[in-house]
C-alpha cells in the first residue's frame, strides 16, 4: 500500500505507463497474499477491480491475458467452471495470434481444458487439448509439457481410452521426472492410480500407489500421507491382502489424530476381523468334514435303534410341542405388554423430540428474521447516517481543515464504522451468510476464525463435505459447532482448539477437542449448569445422531458426534 501511494504520486507524464504497469504487478502481489489467507473471493475482486483495469488503461494485453487466466483459475479452484469458462475464452482472445506468446498459450489451452472436463464439458475440453497439441510442435521443450500430458491423460480416462490415457501419463512422468519436479510425478502417479481404479485393475492400481509411495512420505504434507496410505489398505482389501491392508490403515491411524484416527481404526479392526473370520472360517470347514464324515458314522449305528424308538419319541415331541405351544403364547403375551409399554414410552419421546425440534426451527426461523431486520433494517440506516455524517466532515474539512469539530466528526465517523461492523457480526452469528450462500465448510471456517482469540487458536479441517446439504441438517450442524465452541472459548482456558467436519460411509462426523482444563461430565456443577450439553444432546437426538464425550479435569475435553446420512 506505501509502494502504491508513493507510484500514485510525482510521476512524470512519460513516466505513467511504466509507473501504472508496476501498481498492477503491486496489486497482483496483494492480492496473491489475499488467497493464501483463504480468501479466494477477494482475489477475484482484486483482479477484476484493480489489477486488470490498470493494464487496460496502459493497453498490455499480455498483462490482462495473463491475469484473466489467473481469475479463471481461482473460479476453477471455487468450482465455478462456468465463469472460469468465460475468464479463460477472454485471455485466449487477447493472446491469439500474438507472436511470442506460445508459451502462454499452452498454458491457457490446457488450464481450459482442465476446466472443461471438471464441467464434463468433453468435446470442447478435446479442442482445446488438439489447440494445445498444435501449439506444443512449436516449443517442444516447454517445461508444460508433463502438465500437458496429465490432463490429456485425464482425459482419454473419461473417453474409457485406457490405454491412451496411460501413454500421456507415462510421458506427462518422464516430463516430471527430467524436470526434478517430485510433486507433478506424484500428482500424475496417482492420477495414474485413479484410472486403473476405474478400469478396475486394483493390482496395477497398488502398483502405482506403491510409486506414490516414496514421494509422499519426503514431504511433510499430513494429508497426502492420509491420502495414500488409505488407498493402500483399500486397494490391498480389494486385492485378499487383508494383513496388508490392516498395515496400511494403521499407518493411517497414526496420520489422524482425531475422529478419523478412530474411523480408520474402526476400519483396521474391521480388515483384521476380516482376515481372522476368514481363517476361522476355513477351520471349520474342516472340523465340519471331519464330523460330517463321522455323523454318517454315527447314522448308520443309530438306524436301527431310531426305527424302534420312533412311536415313543413321536409321542415324546407331541408332548413337547403342546408344552412349548403353552409356554410360547405366555412369552408373547408378555412381550406384546413389553412392546406395547415401549411404544407409549418411544411415542412420548418422539413427541418430546418433535416439540423441541418445533422450538428449535421456531427459534431459528426468527434468528433468520432478526439477523435480516438488523442486516437490511438498522444496518442500512448506520451505513446512510455515516454516507451523511461523511459529506458533512468532508465539507467541514474543505472549509475548515483540520478544526476540532472536523476530527470529532472523523471520531464519530469511525465509532459508526466498529457499530456497523458489530451489527454485522451479530447478524451474522444469528444465521451467517455464508452458511447459506458458500456452504457448510466456508461457513464454519469463518465461524473458526471468527472465535478465536490471541490466547486461543482454532484449527478447523475438512474432509470430504458436501454442497447439497439440508438447510435444517446444516444450520442444526453449524449450531452445534457453534455451541461447542463457545464452550471451549468461555470455559476450557484452552491455548487450542482442534475441530474437524468429514464424510464418509454414509455418515457425517463432527469433532472439536481442546487441551484446556477439562471437566467431570458427572459432576453436580455439570449437571447444574450444563455447559450447554443438554443444548447438544437435544440437537443431536432430532438428527437421530450419536455423542460421545471424552474428558476429565485436567486433561481437555473432547466431543466426538456421528450422524448416519440419508441415501
Amino acid at each position: 500500500m506505501q509502494a502504491d501511494s508513493l507510484l500514485r504520486k510525482d510521476i512524470p507524464a512519460k513516466n505513467s505507463v511504466s509507473a501504472t504497469r508496476y501498481r498492477a504487478r503491486l496489486w497482483g502481489s496483494y492480492g496473491a497474499l489475499v488467497q493464501r489467507e483463504g480468501k479466494a473471493h477477494e482475489y477475484v475482486q482484486v483482479l477484476l477491480e484493480k489489477v486488470i483495469p490498470m493494464a487496460r488503461q496502459i493497453g498490455d494485453s499480455t498483462l490482462m491475458g495473463n491475469n484473466y487466466q489467473n481469475v479463471a483459475m481461482a473460479l476453477m479452484n471455487l468450482e465455478e467452471y462456468d465463469k472460469a469458462n468465460t475468464y479463460y475464452q477472454n485471455a485466449l482472445d487477447l493472446l491469439k495470434g500474438r507472436a511470442g506468446a506460445e508459451e502462454q498459450r499452452l498454458t491457457l489451452f490446457v488450464n481450459a481444458a482442465r476446466n472443461a472436463l471438471f464441467s464434463k464439458q468433453y468435446s470442447y475440453a478435446r479442442s482445446l487439448l488438439d489447440s494445445a497439441d498444435n501449439t506444443v510442435k512449436s516449443i517442444p521443450t516447454s517445461s508444460y509439457l508433463p502438465i500437458y500430458h496429465n490432463v490429456a491423460g485425464s482425459y482419454w480416462e473419461t473417453q474409457r481410452n485406457f490405454d491412451l490415457a496411460n501413454f500421456h501419463f507415462e510421458k506427462a512422468l518422464a516430463g516430471a521426472k527430467e524436470q526434478h519436479n517430485n510433486d507433478m510425478a506424484a500428482s500424475i502417479l496417482f492420477s495414474q492410480f485413479e484410472a486403473f481404479q476405474t478400469r478396475n485393475q486394483p493390482a496395477k492400481a497398488m502398483a502405482k500407489l506403491r510409486e506414490v509411495l516414496p514421494y509422499v512420505q519426503q514431504q511433510a504434507s499430513l494429508k497426502n500421507k492420509q491420502m495414500v496410505y488409505y488407498n493402500l489398505a483399500h486397494t490391498a482389501s480389494q486385492l485378499g491382502k487383508h494383513e496388508e491392508a490392516a498395515k496400511w490403515y494403521k499407518e493411517h491411524k497414526l496420520i489422524v489424530d482425531t475422529l478419523l484416527t478412530d474411523k480408520g481404526e474402526a476400519l483396521t479392526l474391521e480388515l483384521e476381523k476380516k482376515y481372522q473370520t476368514a481363517e476361522k472360517e476355513n477351520e471349520l470347514l474342516r472340523v465340519k468334514a471331519a464330523n460330517q464324515q463321522q455323523q454318517l458314522a454315527i447314522q448308520r449305528t443309530r438306524l436301527f435303534a431310531g426305527i424302534f424308538l420312533l412311536t415313543t419319541v413321536l409321542l415324546a415331541m407331541l408332548s413337547y410341542m403342546w408344552y412349548t405351544a403353552l409356554k410360547n403364547r405366555k412369552r408373547l403375551a408378555a412381550q406384546k405388554e413389553r412392546l406395547l409399554q415401549e411404544e407409549i414410552k418411544n411415542s412420548k419421546q418422539q413427541e418430546k423430540l418433535k416439540l423441541f425440534n418445533a422450538m428449535l426451527q421456531g427459534q431459528e426461523r426468527e434468528r433468520s428474521r432478526i439477523a435480516r431486520d438488523l442486516h437490511d433494517g438498522l444496518g442500512g440506516m448506520l451505513a446512510g447516517v455515516k454516507l451523511k455524517l461523511s459529506a458533512v466532515a468532508n465539507r467541514e474539512a474543505k472549509a475548515q481543515p483540520q478544526t476540532a469539530s472536523s476530527m470529532d466528526l472523523y471520531t464519530i465517523i469511525n465509532q459508526m464504522d466498529h457499530s456497523v461492523n458489530e451489527l454485522r457480526r451479530i447478524a451474522r452469528n444469528m444465521m451467517p451468510e455464508s452458511l447459506l450462500y458458500m456452504g457448510l465448510e466456508a461457513s464454519l471456517q469463518d465461524l473458526c476464525n471468527a472465535m478465536a482469540q490471541p490466547q486461543t487458536q482454532i484449527d478447523f479441517q475438512a474432509a470430504n463435505l458436501r454442497t447439497d446439504y439440508d438447510q435444517s441438517f446444516l444450520i442444526a450442524v453449524y449450531r452445534i459447532v457453534q455451541e461447542l465452541l463457545t464452550n471451549a472459548v468461555k470455559h476450557s482456558d484452552a491455548s487450542q482448539i482442534w475441530v474437524q467436519c468429514s464424510e464418509g460411509d454414509g455418515h457425517f462426523y463432527i469433532s472439536v477437542e481442546d487441551n484446556g482444563k477439562g471437566f467431570d461430565p458427572h459432576g453436580e456443577e455439570t449437571k447444574r449448569e450444563g455447559i450447554g450439553l443438554s443444548n447438544i444432546r437435544n440437537r443431536v437426538e432430532i438428527l437421530n445422531g450419536h455423542l460421545e464425550v471424552d474428558t476429565a479435569i485436567g486433561k481437555g475435553a473432547s466431543f466426538h458426534i456421528q450422524f448416519k446420512l440419508a441415501e
